[in-house]
């Protein structure tokens, strides 16, 4: 199990990779959302503003910068789903901050009066169901990869407590091998079903 390490001592597994393509797409549908309703009566073929494409991604970067120093693609958050709201609010307003900083120095980066406002309602929305889904579906037997720990020394603890204890659902640890046959059928850890199976060939 590969995990990275940030300067805040989080961690993240490569799945958070996956996790922040969605939550792209997911804040990309929640500006486009909130572009949509603002601009509702107009005609829309009439509506025309300049470098759309740059300032829509641009919102997008500046949120997902957010989310990430905010931790939100550390998968333990989603075992706390009030933390993870609290972060997901906390995040979207230093971004509006950050956003209204930029705004106010490079007028030309803005979108259009009140579109970032409506869309945050669309991105908190969009990314609690999100992560609500996630936490979920990754709880459930046929998304779960079973794990086999070879060994039961301090590194074979090691493992496992980096599975169970940094948030990532997603993985089962059905067991351990014994190396010398000293610890088969005792428990390593706390964990339901993580005894020594049998002694390592």
């Amino acid at each position: 199990m590969n995990v990275a390490n940030t300067a805040n001592g989080a961690r993240y597994h490569p799945s958070s990779m996956f996790f922040a393509l969605v939550d792209g797409f997911l804040i990309l549908m929640g500006v486009l959302a909130g572009t949509s309703l603002r601009f509702w009566s107009l005609n829309w073929a009439s509506f025309n503003v300049e470098y759309l494409n740059f300032k829509v991604i641009f919102i997008v970067l500046v949120v997902q910068l957010a989310f990430y120093c905010f931790d939100l693609y550390e998968f333990r958050c989603l075992r706390e789903r009030k933390k993870m709201v609290i972060l997901l609010l906390e995040s979207l307003g230093a971004s509006s901050i950050v956003l209204a900083v930029l705004y106010y120095l490079f007028p030309f980066l803005v979108l259009g009066r009140g579109i970032f406002a409506i869309s945050i309602v669309f991105v908190l929305c969009f990314t609690v169901l999100w992560r609500l889904c996630f936490a979920h579906f990754s709880k459930a037997k046929l998304f779960k990869e079973r794990v086999l720990i070879i060994g039961t020394g301090d590194l074979a603890k090691k493992i496992k407590e980096e599975i169970t204890d940094n948030g990532y659902d997603g993985f089962e640890i059905v067991g351990f091998i014994d190396e010398n046959g000293e610890q088969i059928g005792q428990r390593i850890g706390e964990g339901i079903g993580e005894r020594v199976a049998e002694k390592r060939a």
